[in-house]
């Protein structure tokens, strides 16, 4: 018999301290990284519910639960951290889920709980936020003309943070004369115009940053795809709005403690806070607000004009538990102020208590050519964000720890598995062989576009830019694989000058979907030669002409070759030129030739694994059994007999 642990970490001593089992209890965890049946979802352990009796230790590690009365009890609106040990020897890491107590005649009987993967608890860690809630300024930028010109007709390598010729506005046109000619010296692209675009990868920085987790992986087993090009090249367009604003960055305003007033010396059963902060200018007419966050999100903001002396904002009760609140200030000129920040605590039943001000040292300056990226990520929710990247680049990611995430594209997450031979440990007296799920076809999608060039497309060829109807010759329902992107269509206006459109076909501007692009040619911009467009670093008046310009469309070249962010192969808006990189081919092709094989099959055995395998196998493992390769489709392992069923599929990969 197996000896297992299952340890839950304390929320207030942060101590693991491990639960008491009952005896004859079957615990089984269910894993699967990336099932046949549901090819564009992402999957972790979990384990069926179980139980655990109502001891002594257990009643303290939940805080009797069953008595709602404790002020402290055991929280189940979150999932407690948790790892289960076989034979003292680590197997899985994630969280617990605590889902019931049962009592008889008074007495607490057993709890129900739950086992969840690491990969399961990252929808938690998210909590519903959006990509416009990620606080962090590491790519905040200084935002004017020149910083805009230079990050378009730039012929050195690309930064984070750069500017797609994508018209919200005007409907460009070259030649021809006219109020959107931009090879006309009068009518040229004028800076304002355009909305940045932040690579991927820094918005992955900007979520490992808000919730302490790491993307890169492991030395052991690395993120190797976020290092990729075809990764790194590619860009968030930051459009939430018709046009451009300019939205200057909060800045955090600090203060040092200074007088103490106590009033009472009487401590009710419960008191709240409140919060007065006064903002003293130095000159008059400027607006300005001041934002309250809490716990790093935005909680309340009030907006007013500067006046010279003394302005209150009062943001009432904050109420009476653990939130970290910070002030910030915001303003669309730069602006010299003094401040105080007062905090005053009240007895429950609202009797004053004590008041502490807090002071600056010295006045304190904002200025505001500082803007926050924040301000222009699209309407997404993390969640959403992250999964779509995953079905995109048909991604898996996994963690041993709920930390440290591992990134792979799923053919390389096979290639560095390990192959095993399995076959003494297979038991021969009921091998169960069925078909694989077929679909007659697939549907690889973006979400529709409103852009006056895709509308265009679809109704030329029938279909979505960029998307995909795959047929196959198998009978079965379709199968959709939607992504919570738009694909924008560019248009080649003149010898390589590719500009887009967030327009309609009437003109009419609007928001388009979060929208991925591609740095056509991020390290050399030589051969993307225009005719003499013209570009303005001023809000009207003439341009100067360009010659070259960074192209941004739906390509990458590494110089060798041109990958493309359309599933099928398309012909080049840019080039002219066949694609037949794009994301089918890089990254679904092969995985679903092995998939639908005519000759593979969906197998379910069963064996007794040693401890030494149980505590190592890993879900890119490929099994032999006797002469044939499997890949793990899903297994699960009953931890007290150490009996895995396996679901397996044929592998017929040549490596």
């Amino acid at each position: 018999m197996i000896t297992v642990g299952l340890f839950i970490k304390d929320s207030v001593t942060s101590e693991y301290n491990r639960l008491e089992l009952f005896s004859d209890e079957k615990i089984s965890v269910n894993s699967s990284i990336q099932n046949v049946n549901d090819i564009s979802k992402t999957f972790t352990d979990f384990s069926q519910t179980f139980t655990v009796p109502a001891s002594k230790q257990n009643n303290k590690i939940f805080r009797h639960w069953y008595e709602n009365s404790n002020d402290n009890g055991f929280s189940t609106l979150v999932k407690a951290d948790a790892y289960i040990e076989i034979d003292t020897i680590l197997f899985r890491s994630g969280k617990i889920q605590l889902e019931s107590a049962n009592v008889k005649d008074g007495q607490p009987q057993d709890y129900s709980i739950t086992f969840i993967g690491a990969l399961g608890s990252l929808k938690d860690k998210f909590n519903g936020l959006y990509l416009k809630d990620l606080t962090d300024d590491t790519y905040d930028f200084n935002y004017g003309a020149t910083y805009v010109r230079d990050k378009v007709v730039t012929t050195t390598a690309s930064a984070d943070i750069m500017f797609p010729l994508i018209s919200s506005d005007r409907y460009w046109v070259y030649g021809g004369s006219g109020l959107n000619d931009i090879n006309d010296i009068d009518t040229p692209i004028y800076y304002n115009e355009l909305f940045p675009a932040l690579r991927l990868k820094p918005i992955l920085n900007m979520i490992e940053n808000r919730f302490g987790i790491n993307f890169d992986g492991t030395t052991e087993e690395p993120s190797t795809f976020l290092t990729d090009a075809r990764f790194t090249n590619a860009y968030l367009w930051l459009k939430n709005a018709d046009t451009f604003e300019f939205k200057p960055t909060p800045v955090q305003i600090t203060w040092t403690q200074g007088s103490s007033i106590q009033t009472e010396t009487y401590v009710a059963r419960q008191d709240y806070k409140t919060l007065e902060v006064t903002i003293t200018p130095t000159v008059a007419g400027i607006p300005y607000s001041i934002l309250l966050y809490k716990n790093g999100i935005e909680f309340k903001k009030i907006t007013t004009t500067s006046i010279v002396g003394l302005q209150s904002f009062f943001f009432g009760s904050l109420g009476n538990d653990n939130s970290n609140f910070t002030v910030y200030i915001i303003s669309d000129s730069t602006i010299t102020f003094n401040s105080t920040a007062i905090i005053r605590t009240y007895y429950y039943y609202g009797t004053l208590r004590n008041t502490v001000t807090w002071t600056k040292a010295s006045n304190q300056t904002v200025t505001v050519s500082n803007v926050s990226v924040s301000s222009y990520m699209p309407e997404i929710k993390i969640e959403d964000f992250f999964s779509g990247l995953l079905k995109m680049f048909n991604l898996t990611c996994y963690s041993k720890d709920g930390i440290n995430y591992t990134i792979r594209q799923i053919e390389e997450y096979y290639e560095n598995g390990n192959i095993i031979d399995v076959t003494k440990y297979i038991k021969y007296d009921n091998i169960n062989l069925n078909r694989v799920k077929t679909y007659k076809k697939i549907n690889f999608e973006y979400e529709k576009s409103e852009s006056l060039v895709n509308v265009g497309f679809n109704s030329a060829n029938g279909i979505e830019y960029g998307s995909l109807f795959y047929d196959t010759t198998n009978d079965g329902d379709e199968y959709n694989i939607k992504l919570p992107f738009e694909d924008l269509n560019f248009n080649n206006l003149k010898d390589k000058l590719q500009v887009g459109y967030s327009l309609k076909s009437d003109l009419q501007k609007y928001i388009p979907k979060p929208v991925i692009l591609y740095d056509y040619n991020p390290t050399d911009t030589t051969d993307l030669t225009s005719t003499n467009f013209y570009f303005s670093t001023a809000l009207t008046g003439t341009g100067t002409s360009y010659t070259t310009y960074k192209a941004f469309g739906q390509e990458y070249n590494d110089g060798t070759n041109t990958y493309s962010l359309n599933f099928p192969a398309q012909q080049s808006t840019l080039t002219n030129e066949f694609i037949d990189k794009g994301l089918y081919d890089q990254y679904y092709s092969n995985y679903l030739g092995n998939v639908f094989d005519s000759k593979a099959r969906l197998i379910k055995v069963s064996g007794i694994l040693p401890t030494s395998l149980l505590t190592t196998l890993k879900l890119n493992d490929r099994l032999i059994i006797r002469d044939k390769r499997y890949l793990i489709n899903t297994m699960t392992t009953d931890l007290t007999t150490g009996e895995v069923q396996f679901e397996l599929l044929n592998d017929f990969r040549t490596i």
